[in-house]
Order: C-alpha cells, then sequence, then structure tokens
C-alpha cells in the first residue's frame, strides 16, 4: 500500500456551500505538487447538509474521507479527532470556510521541510472585521502569556505538522484540548516556525467565532492550562488576611486610646469574618490546586464521540 505523505485535516461545521469549491482546490493543490494525499472531513455535527455534501464528495473521490461526530465538540476536539484517523507523514489543519487558500499549501511545506516540526500560518493582513480583528489579537497575546510562547511565534489554525507531533499532542487527554497548549507540550519552541501566508476575505455565512466563542475559549486556557485563578484567589485570601490584621491592630491601639471607641463587639466580629474569609481563600487555592494536579495527571472524559465515518 502507498505511503499518504500528506493528510489534509478539516473540522467540518455548518459549510455546505464551501466544501466543493474547498476540496476541489485542495485536490488541484496536492496534483501539481504530485504528491499523494488525503482530505479527512470531520462534521462536528452541523446542523445544515454539510454531512450530505460530504458524503457525495466521498464517492465521487476516494481520497477525500469523512467523519461524523455523535454530537458538537467543538473545533479542537474536532480536529483531534482528525489527527487520530489520518495516515500521512505530515498534517495539515486548515478552516472550511475558504479564508485559508489552499494555494498556500506548498509554503507549509516547504518551511517544514527544512526540519522543523510545527509550522503556522501567518497572515500578511486578517481578513476580518475590526471587531473580530481586535479579539483575535487579545487572544493571541494571551495564548502567549499563559502557554510561554515566544512572541515571534504566531499561532493560527493554518499549520502543518509532523506526524509525531500530532501522536504526542493526542497522547495528551482531556475532555477540553486546546490544540495550541497540546503543541507547545508536544514540541520546543524552536521547532516550530511561521511562514507568510494570504488571508481571503469570507465568501459566504459568517463567523463562529464571537465574543462568546473567545470568552469559551480564553476559560478553556486559563482554567485548564495555568494556575492562575489559584493563584490570583490566593493572593486576595493573604491580602485580606493582612489587612484584617492590621485592621485588628488598629482596633486595638484605637480602643486602648479611646474605651469609647466605636460599637461594641462590631469591629471584633468583621475582623473575624475577614480573617476567616481570607483563610478560607487560602486553603481553597491550596486544595485547588493539589485538584488541578490531579486533573493534569488523569484522562477525564471523552474527547469525540464518532457516529460514523467512510474513510
Amino acid at each position: 500500500m502507498t505511503q499518504i505523505e500528506y493528510s489534509v485535516v478539516v473540522p467540518v461545521y455548518n459549510s455546505q456551500d464551501t466544501l466543493n469549491e474547498l476540496t476541489n482546490r485542495i485536490t488541484a493543490v496536492f496534483h501539481d505538487l504530485n504528491y499523494t494525499y488525503e482530505i479527512l472531513l470531520v462534521d462536528d455535527y452541523s446542523m445544515d447538509d454539510s454531512w450530505k455534501v460530504m458524503q457525495s464528495l466521498h464517492q465521487k473521490d476516494k481520497n477525500i474521507k469523512i467523519i461524523h461526530l455523535i454530537r458538537n465538540f467543538g473545533q479542537h476536539n474536532a480536529t483531534i479527532c482528525g489527527f487520530n484517523h489520518s495516515s500521512g507523514k505530515y498534517i495539515i489543519t486548515m478552516d472550511d470556510d475558504l479564508q485559508h487558500p489552499p494555494e498556500e499549501i506548498p509554503k507549509l511545506i516547504d518551511k517544514i521541510n527544512e526540519g522543523f516540526m510545527v509550522v503556522y500560518g501567518k497572515y500578511l493582513s486578517k481578513q476580518h472585521n475590526p471587531f473580530e480583528n481586535y479579539f483575535s489579537d487579545m487572544f493571541q497575546k494571551l495564548m502567549q502569556y499563559i502557554l510561554k510562547i515566544p512572541s515571534s511565534i504566531y499561532l493560527s489554525s493554518f499549520v502543518i505538522y509532523t506526524k509525531e507531533t500530532t501522536q504526542s499532542m493526542s497522547n495528551i487527554k482531556s475532555s477540553f484540548p486546546f490544540l495550541f497548549a497540546l503543541m507547545i507540550y508536544s514540541t520546543h519552541p524552536s521547532k516550530i516556525a511561521n511562514v507568510m501566508i494570504n488571508h481571503q476575505e469570507r465568501k459566504v455565512g459568517k463567523s463562529n467565532y464571537g465574543v462568546v466563542r473567545y470568552f469559551k475559549y480564553s476559560m478553556n486556557l486559563i482554567i485548564n492550562y495555568s494556575s492562575l485563578p489559584l493563584t490570583l484567589v490566593g493572593i486576595s485570601g493573604f491580602l485580606i488576611s493582612i489587612f484584617s490584621i492590621l485592621f485588628g491592630i488598629l482596633i486595638i491601639v484605637q480602643k486602648t486610646l479611646n474605651p469609647n471607641y466605636g460599637v461594641m463587639g462590631w469591629n471584633s466580629i468583621m475582623v473575624a469574618i475577614a480573617l476567616l474569609g481570607g483563610s478560607i481563600l487560602m486553603s481553597v487555592a491550596i486544595i485547588g490546586e493539589y485538584l488541578r494536579r490531579i486533573l493534569t495527571e488523569i484522562s477525564y472524559g471523552q474527547q469525540y464521540l464518532v457516529d460514523k465515518a467512510e474513510l
């Protein structure tokens, strides 16, 4: 059996109007390059006729393989599913909306052949509205900060990996996989590169990325891949405890200098509540840190469930 050199994984959601053009353009690119390839379309439980279109494409071209998930798991989970069903020596991922031009794939291939393990497409100019661009830029900075990725590395969903990298990423089990975090845990930053690519305007439909989606991914990133919330809670508890102790000392001094100072019992109650609250917050932070480390070590839940597949 001929070794497949490149697998193109495309998570699909409500993209019935773009799939024909997308697969035709990907096919044309690899015919020109004369490489063996496969296209894996992973339907993340679309609400339109995407699955029917995918079935038609598979019937016409056996290089196009299709998977239908039993419910909506999210783009990152669907991509992991594609990783696990791909056969290529290199895995390319791209969006289903045609904003990632398939004609730019050779740039990714040329760059990874220089010895890198991961190559991200960096957009010459993002063809989003200013609102989307702003949140995208803020999310980019958050990812670089939380994951300790050098600011020189731009992260995008148009990327090529070595097979070894995707296997390492898939081996990190989590119910809420975040591809960029899995990537940085699986390779060294010196093996990651960027290549400049074009970014096209959306032809049909509208972006699935809005404030809610960016907030969801931000919370996933912060809670599952950093201890920042626990650190903030711990610091808050410590500061409250210090403040309550100082406040108690102040009350004692005031009471010593002026026996009639304050309402009887009120000050001591407030100090006790503040001290207890701070202690509780610090305790919760410590327990939470232990729980976070336990969750990091074990697998919990399922990343995806396949309903049906035609491979």
